[in-house]
């Protein structure tokens, strides 16, 4: 991808998360919606999703137990289901989808993937390219989940400098693209710029994410909302990291925000998800139960100590703890 008529054509200065918007779901040149591979081993990274039936089998636990709170079947919701691999696992887990008459929705913004989740899913998924349309198909109740999926959303970048925070993105340079900041008058709500206010640190704000997961909440009338990433709560999350946490894969190959600048299009970027913002978001709508756990804590009734690859989803320190899962369980009260 081309970013220098994109940077031109702004004055000379890119957002980060235009930038990333551009470099993952452009709808010619974008990694999700043209290039992505795969996930998995024969993709640029794995989830653990595609490491280990073990979040599939725990998610159709806690849908049961949905079940019991919210009505017998209650349809679900996977938003950014990638190849399907999480959809088959938790069919396989409950027992596969006719017996039960289970009511499965992909949601996905990739067309590309969601010509994949409706090739392996066939007539037991039905996918959409937003979650409000899924939501209206099951009337405003169902058990919502993601994994890994805010990471993915076009984050913006600030630096901290002599007391005060400037905005990083992208400039044309002596006809290189490079990274330069600039003063940012109206900063957005997070938590970062209070607690990570030291000489030089580099944060990421997910602000895309924090509005798309505002913006249908009212569509949403009941039921359990599961998010699983990586990332932690805000006093711990740039431990170790003055450089922030933006990055890419290609191949399984890390790269830093220098190297991503280059494979725009043809990589993964991505950040740590700061989850002290959305367990903020979720405790502003009065009557919703909000719990953070640990991916160790949320996978562990349903996992298999002896199993290796499943105890490296549960190790502390590890994925263990490096992953985490927020629930929000909401009654009608809309």
């Amino acid at each position: 991808m081309n970013l220098a008529p994109f940077i031109l054509a702004q004055e000379n200065w890119l957002r980060c998360d235009r930038f990333m918007e551009l470099a993952l779901y452009d709808e010619q040149d974008g990694y999700y919606t043209a290039h992505i591979p795969d996930i998995g081993f024969r993709g640029d990274f794995s989830t653990a999703a595609s490491m280990s039936d073990l979040p599939a089998r725990r998610l159709a636990e806690h849908w049961r137990s949905a079940c019991r709170d919210f009505g017998r079947n209650l349809p679900v919701i996977e938003i950014g289901g990638g190849n399907a691999g999480m959809a088959c696992a938790f069919g396989r887990a409950v027992g596969f989808w006719g017996r039960l008459r289970l009511r499965y929705y992909m949601v996905d913004i990739s067309p590309r993937l969601r010509h994949l989740q409706a090739l392996v899913g066939g007539s037991m998924v039905r996918v959409f390219p937003n979650i409000e349309a899924a939501l209206r198909h099951a009337g405003g109740r169902a058990f919502i989940f993601c994994n890994e999926l805010a990471d993915a959303f076009p984050a913006r970048r600030f630096r901290y400098c002599s007391g005060s925070w400037y905005e990083l993105g992208l400039s044309v340079q002596s006809g290189a693209i490079c990274w330069q900041e600039r003063e940012c008058p109206h900063l957005p709500t997070s938590g970062v710029f209070s607690t990570w206010a030291r000489e030089n640190q580099i944060v990421e704000v997910h602000d895309s994410f924090h509005r798309w997961l505002t913006s249908w909440q009212p569509s949403w009338k009941c039921g359990v909302f599961v998010n699983i990433d990586y990332g932690s709560t805000c006093d711990t999350l740039y431990y170790r990291k003055p450089q922030g946490s933006l990055r890419g894969y290609f191949a399984h190959t890390l790269m830093d925000a220098e190297e991503i600048l280059s494979m725009a299009g043809r990589c993964d970027i991505t950040a740590d998800v700061n989850f002290s913002d959305l367990e903020e978001l979720a405790r502003r709508i009065p009557g919703d139960n909000v719990q953070l756990l640990t991916q160790r804590d949320y996978l562990s009734p349903c996992a298999d100590p002896a199993d290796e690859i499943q105890h490296h989803l549960l190790a502390i320190p590890g994925a263990g703890d490096h992953f985490r899962v927020l629930i929000t369980q909401r009654h009608e009260h809309f």
